[in-house]
């Protein structure tokens, strides 16, 4: 399985060792799957982490190292197409375009609804695969 991952599952897995974004970042840490990162998609984590440091249980620079272990552990991508796009909010529009791009069986995120109007982008992926 290959997945993009949205900031704020990161944020909840590594917030609390309990709920189902810390156990997708148990079964990644296990190689049960996939994560797909793109430069972008890379330094959003980077930026948030930092970011919302104080209510997560890691200095930064173990921050830094576990954001070192994502990378060793993903599929990394260069996003090389053009892209039209398809929602509001130019961080989630990156997601979609790397999950599309890079053929991901799953984009998981908490803001499901922000991404309704990437189904078609989606549909046509699929379709065309």
């Amino acid at each position: 399985m290959r997945a993009v991952v949205d900031t704020n599952v990161l944020l909840a897995g590594l917030r609390s060792r309990s709920g189902a974004s810390h156990q997708l970042l148990r079964l990644l840490s296990q190689r049960r799957w996939i994560l797909i990162l793109s430069n972008t998609l890379l330094t959003e984590y980077q930026e948030i982490l930092h970011r919302e440091q104080a209510l997560l249980p890691y200095t930064h620079q173990e921050i830094e190292r576990l954001l070192d272990g994502l990378c060793s552990r993903s599929e990394k991508r260069r996003l090389r197409t053009s892209w039209w796009p398809v929602l509001d909010d130019a961080d989630d529009e990156m997601m979609v375009h790397l999950a599309v791009e890079s053929r991901a069986d799953y984009l998981v995120t908490h803001n499901v609804r922000h991404f309704t109007a990437s189904q078609s982008a989606w549909n046509l992926r699929r379709d065309t695969a």
